[in-house]
């Protein structure tokens, strides 16, 4: 389960005035009769929307392992027809400089204004690669087959992301279906590369800047606070990934007859990444490190403390014995506003059951540094670089290579038209304004758009804290139907901020205006 936000009236009080204050507050509105029959159509229509996630969810479409690639494929095959079933037009399968190829469709005849204004043209992104599944064994599912159980679907890409993008795209399915047309213009795209960091994307959005313009983006990849409680994101770390090499001899050696004159290349590891962090203060050590982070503000300190975050209850939640971090920083201030340096894997020597006494001639650990606004990926890679150059001791043989190119972080304005049209959405949905808030992940596309496109992305995603990326990944399937539900309406909320929204130009179910969307009920 994600952690409830616990809220007090008088947070509560004080999340709405200082929060919402760049915002126009959200505000409840009466739906529209076309929106009444599109929900209505929804609600009548989960039967389906179950057998599209089983259908999806089936291809392992893992990103990072190059044998899954032709799973990859087939699933972008099954996307195209599911888009062309929905009504979309113009699918296609787009490639990259890479083996991962983009999905894309559009719709682009939404009515205009009564004075002629076009309607806003909206990029909707998702994804539709995975992570792997190991360890196998903890999973009590197969991990490519929906199961549903106890009110939760199960299975990998569930929630990351193939829920989310199926929940945007049956959303713009039933407005085709019940009217015959949309609130606003669309275009989908869908890459297959998230997963690996997206190495690939931004020269994919360089080509295609024509293709892709669009007025704002809306993100089927993100999550909420709680079931009862949503959030929008103001931002995301960025990330960089590198590999530390360390070689010590020609061979690995007899660790009797050897042992105690030659150097270990695993404790030459361990010291160099021990050296990265400060035991006391956990800060990273790494020269030049913090250089451009921003201070915390006295209003992200408000976003926090609005949050309500439950330190004991995450504690139960994930079995953790103790909080660490860089002193000084709350867990949110940590996660949310400040960089990080952690190992995320190492490798040396003999690994297998029982013991082979040899000394290795070489070691490796894999790092990832989350980062914050103003820090860039090749600026962090070569600060590490220069770290393990100055360390690395003269009987040893030390490198740190990037792994893939890395990702910037992310910020949405607060005064985003989108961000307030996405605040209405969760206070119809729930009743009560959304907590702000950032989130400590990447997704290398949001910061992509801004840089190569040059449009604001507001993430709208809408599971939980539903073990992405861990054995037994899941979706509550309250949260599926609330998602859908959420992108019927944020369309036709675009179109009124944008002031084209009219609605004598929407058809009723069954008219000929359904231009093609795949009618079933």
């Amino acid at each position: 389960m994600g952690v409830q936000p616990k809220l007090s009236k008088c947070l509560l009080a004080l999340s709405t005035l200082a929060l919402l204050a760049c915002l126009p507050q959200a505000q409840s509105f009466d739906q529209s009769a076309p929106l009444q029959s599109v929900l209505k159509r929804l609600e009548r229509q989960s039967d389906r929307y179950d057998a599209d996630l089983t259908d999806l969810v089936a291809f392992p479409s893992v990103s990072a392992l190059p044998d899954h690639l032709p799973h990859l494929l087939a699933a972008a095959d099954w996307l195209v027809e599911r888009l062309r079933q929905a009504g979309l037009q113009n699918m296609e399968i787009l490639p990259t400089e890479g083996p991962h190829p983009v999905v894309y469709a559009e719709w682009l005849s939404a009515p205009r204004a009564a004075n002629g204004t076009a309607a806003p043209t909206v990029l909707i992104y998702g994804h539709y690669d995975v992570q792997p599944v190991d360890p196998l064994e903890l999973w009590d599912t197969p991990p490519f087959q929906v199961v549903k159980r106890d009110g939760y679907y199960y299975g990998r890409g569930v929630d990351d992301d193939k829920g989310g993008l199926l929940e945007a795209l049956q959303a713009v399915e039933a407005w085709l279906q019940e009217t015959g047309t949309l609130p606003v213009n669309v275009k989908f795209l869908l890459e297959g590369q998230e997963e690996v960091m997206s190495p690939h994307l931004t020269p994919f959005l360089r080509r295609h800047a024509g293709r892709l313009a669009a007025d704002l983006a809306l993100s089927a990849d993100g999550g909420q606070p709680a079931a009862d409680r949503g959030g929008l994101s103001l931002g995301l770390r960025g990330v960089v990934g590198a590999q530390l090499e360390v070689v010590t001899a020609g061979t690995d050696m007899h660790s009797g007859m050897k042992g105690g004159a030659v150097a270990n290349p695993n404790a030459v590891l361990a010291a160099l990444l021990a050296g990265m962090h400060d035991p006391a203060t956990h800060a990273i050590t790494v020269q030049g490190f913090y250089d451009d982070v921003l201070p915390v503000t006295d209003q992200d300190r408000r976003d926090v403390e609005a949050y309500g975050f439950d330190a004991e209850q995450e504690m139960s939640d994930l079995g953790l014995y103790g909080h660490v971090g860089e002193q000084g920083y709350s867990v949110l201030e940590q996660r949310w506003h400040r960089p990080t340096l952690e190992v995320v894997g190492m490798s040396g020597g003999f690994t297998g059951e029982g013991i082979k006494t040899v000394i290795p001639a070489r070691a490796s650990a894999k790092i990832s540094c989350r980062l914050v606004p103003k820090q860039t990926p090749a600026d962090i890679l070569d600060k590490l670089q220069k770290h393990v150059a100055a360390h690395c001791p003269a009987y040893a043989r030390c490198s740190l290579s990037a792994l893939g190119g890395g990702a910037f972080p992310w910020t949405n304005p607060r005064d985003s038209p989108a961000l307030a049209a996405a605040a209405e959405v969760h206070e119809a949905l729930s009743g009560r304004p959304p907590l702000f808030l950032r989130d400590g992940a990447t997704i290398p596309a949001l910061a992509a758009f801004q840089q190569e496109l040059k449009v604001d992305t507001t993430k709208f995603g809408w599971g939980l804290s539903d073990k992405i990326h861990a054995p037994n990944e899941r979706l509550l399937a309250e949260m599926y139907d609330k998602g859908r539900r959420a992108w019927a309406i944020i369309l036709e909320r675009l179109a009124v901020a944008h002031g084209t929204f009219d609605e004598a130009a929407f058809g009723t179910a069954g008219s000929a205006a359904g231009k093609g969307a795949h009618d079933e009920l």
